[in-house]
């Protein structure tokens, strides 16, 4: 199904359904990031699991079981979150765990009311500009309220290096793959967080 209007369609449904099943954005979120289904999409391996129903995509990504999928026809703030997301991974080439971690879901329901009429450049923009704001180190420590000294401490990695990741995404590409694995394995991150693109 190499096909980016259904694939986008399909992601965006899977965000109505988690809202009307009442679903935690920040758990979703989380777990979709770390499914086969989004794993699948960022390696381009479309292969029968993409004739699932939705409601069985639902559940590989969830664990929770739905009866009825009422997300079709429905084109509301959940359904525009998960149709820009889709839309902000097929135009950066950046893995949706980056994604999500500079624009966290609950951020992307925040700028609906401003940015759901507006052309799909103007989200562009504003997801460039918060790529900016915060490296993937510091949003990290930020995430599970940690510092540099304590991630120093756990991992072995030197503060100064740390710190060189801390202040620029640039310098945590080059890392070496050990270090890179010491990180992953501290926050839990998915390890395609650490690639340029996907």
């Amino acid at each position: 199904m190499n096909n980016n209007y259904v694939l986008k369609e399909t992601f965006a449904r899977l965000f109505v359904i988690a809202t009307t099943n009442k679903m935690n954005l920040s758990s979703f979120s989380y777990l979709l990031e770390r499914s086969d289904f989004v794993r699948k999409i960022e390696t381009r391996e479309y292969d029968d699991y993409f004739n699932k129903s939705l409601i069985n995509i639902f559940y590989d990504i969830t664990g929770i079981t739905i009866n009825t999928d009422n997300s079709y026809g429905v084109y509301n703030d959940a359904y525009w979150c998960g149709y820009s997301y889709f839309e902000i991974f097929l135009r950066t080439k950046k893995p949706f765990s980056y994604i999500f971690l500079k624009m966290p879901l609950v951020k992307m329901m925040d700028i609906y009311p401003i940015y759901h009429e507006m052309d799909i450049s103007s989200l562009l923009e504003f997801f460039a500009r918060q790529e900016q704001e915060k490296t993937i180190l510091r949003a990290l420590c930020e995430q599970i309220r940690t510092s540099l000294p304590k991630l120093s401490a756990a991992t072995g990695i030197a503060l100064t290096t740390l710190s060189k990741y801390n202040a620029d995404d640039g310098a945590l590409y080059k890392a070496s793959f050990q270090n890179i694995f010491k990180i992953v394995n501290y926050f839990h991150a998915p390890i395609n967080l650490f690639a340029i693109e996907v």
